[in-house]
């Protein structure tokens, strides 16, 4: 696969240039330093703006029209990245050879009127669908207590530093400050202050008329060099244990573990290799001591959030089981300075399997790349050969750098 990069109309467009599918597709990254409020605003935003356009007022239109070029695909994504906020729109189409001569041109057509020709009357968001969308992210929110997980994952990150911004999400008290008229403006605030990038994938090339379609929309495009990536070196490491009575039958082990002082190769290929290892899996320290020998857990698993500097310990047990899970899970965590060539050899064998899988869909091999991009990664043969690198040295160094933290128990019941 060629990676072709050329700017078009002051957009940044690249090209993962492939013939292995009968498709085509893209993805519009808009990129911009991420506020506690913007994160429920970009929810909203995203939602409002796959919903409808001028064009296509109604949901029913504007799924009609999707079936008519040939079931084309469009969605739409927020993200918080480090210390950014990513809201993403994208498509894939059947390439013309498999539908009719300018077919994808029509998709991009309607690509466009989604994001830059929205609903939109007196500088305000068509009220009805705002508030049909805005009654359900109320409801989701309000029905997060129900989810014990879900639940669980928030209350954790409440009890963190409330400066970071991976403490920020979705709220009811900025949904309730949100209007079809601040909405809009925060939609200016999109298309005007954001890093702009046009992401591609397909047997395509710079002379495709589509791509002046999408670009020609953008009338500025920022930049930003601010760091992405967040980092816990002051954070205190403060193993103290937080209980709540919650509302559901499951009773969830939340584990913080800060990961301080670590270099980029840490980061990008020893971190994974240590997650899969402790919590990664039937063949993990967590799932074997926990669950296996001590029977004491239903699930256990870890999860490294990179661009936070933050990994997580979750589990769900038994009530009565809470204190030998929590002692087991530090002493499961102390062990991993010492990994055997065993399993360092069945992390790297998953983590690779895990890679070369994303490039089974098209649109997964564009966000795999701007990721890749956003972290500064190689190729994916230069990851590879990085990762099968990682010595059992290594492991036992960047152990040392992971600090238990918080736990967050909450209590079914």
């Amino acid at each position: 696969m060629d990676v072709l990069k050329k700017k078009i109309n002051n957009v940044l467009v690249t090209i993962l240039k492939t013939d292995k599918f009968k498709s085509v597709a893209g993805r519009l990254y808009f990129k911009t330093k991420v506020t506690r409020k913007m994160i429920t605003e970009r929810w909203i935003l995203r939602s409002m703006l796959i919903e409808s356009c001028k064009k296509y007022d109604t949901s029913e239109k504007l799924y009609k029209k999707t079936l008519e070029e040939y079931d084309a695909y469009f969605s739409s994504a927020s993200q918080r990245v480090g210390n950014y906020e990513i809201t993403s729109f994208s498509f894939s189409s059947l390439i013309d050879k498999y539908t009719k001569q300018g077919n994808l041109d029509e998709v991009v057509d309607t690509f466009c009127e989604i994001i830059f020709n929205p609903l939109v009357k007196n500088n305000a968001f068509d009220k009805d669908t705002f508030d049909i969308i805005l009654k359900s992210r109320k409801s989701t929110l309000e029905k997060i207590k129900e989810d014990s997980s879900s639940y669980a994952e928030r209350m954790v990150l409440k009890n963190l530093n409330q400066d970071k911004p991976y403490t920020f999400m979705s709220e009811i008290k900025y949904l309730d400050e949100v209007t079809p008229e601040s909405l809009y403006q925060d939609y200016q605030d999109m298309l005007n202050n954001s890093e702009v990038e046009l992401v591609l994938a397909g047997d395509i090339d710079f002379n495709s008329n589509f791509i002046k379609t999408i670009t020609n929309n953008i009338k500025k495009n920022k930049t930003f060099n601010d760091e992405l990536l967040i980092k816990n070196d002051d954070e205190k490491e403060n193993k103290k244990i937080i209980e709540e009575q919650g509302s559901g039958t499951q009773n969830i082990i939340n584990q913080v573990l800060y990961l301080k002082n670590v270099n980029d190769f840490e980061l990008n290929y020893v971190a994974p290799l240590y997650r899969i290892i402790l919590g990664g899996g039937a063949f993990s320290r967590l799932f074997s001591v926990i669950r296996e020998e001590n029977s004491l857990s239903y699930y256990s698993f870890a999860r490294l959030e990179k661009d936070d500097a933050l990994m997580f310990v979750i589990m769900g047990i038994e009530k009565e089981n809470f204190n030998k899970a929590y002692d087991l899970t530090l002493e499961v965590i102390d062990s991993m300075k010492n990994v055997s060539e065993e399993e360092l050899a069945h992390a790297k064998e998953t983590l690779i399997t895990s890679l070369l899988e994303t490039q089974d869909r098209i649109l997964n091999i564009i966000g795999t790349y701007y990721t890749g991009k956003l972290f500064k990664l190689p190729d994916n043969d230069e990851i590879i050969e990085n990762i099968n690198k990682v010595t059992k040295d290594n492991m036992k160094e960047f152990s040392a750098k992971v600090k238990p933290s918080i736990c967050y128990f909450l209590k079914g019941e």
